[in-house]
């Protein structure tokens, strides 16, 4: 799985009020359990099976698009890149908002 505690860990600095969604090809058991626990102690992440997609990307405020050249639970490990997608390419989102 490309999502692990270690990437929960990164969003208890997430401000208060801020609606986190995690979109992964699959959920395993362990994931599930990290996410519940992570729910009870913080605030709530909303967990959903989705294979649509191989690559990673942070959506804020259904806006600003980044793609993420690495697994979220491995950065800072190698060099990798972060890069905004523009408006005129978010076609993206409107395939995501058909999904969800």
């Amino acid at each position: 799985n490309f999502i692990d505690d270690s990437v929960l860990v990164h969003l208890t600095k997430i401000a208060e009020g801020v609606k986190v969604k995690i979109l992964t090809k699959s959920i395993s058991d362990q994931l599930a359990l990290d996410v519940k626990k992570f729910n009870s102690q913080y605030f709530e992440i909303e967990l959903i099976a989705f294979t649509h997609a191989h690559d990673r990307f942070i959506i804020i405020d259904n806006q600003d698009v980044y793609h993420v050249g690495t697994s979220l639970k491995d950065l800072g490990k190698k060099w990798f890149a972060f890069s905004k997608i523009e408006k005129s390419d978010m076609e993206l989102l409107s395939k995501l908002e058909k999904v969800q």
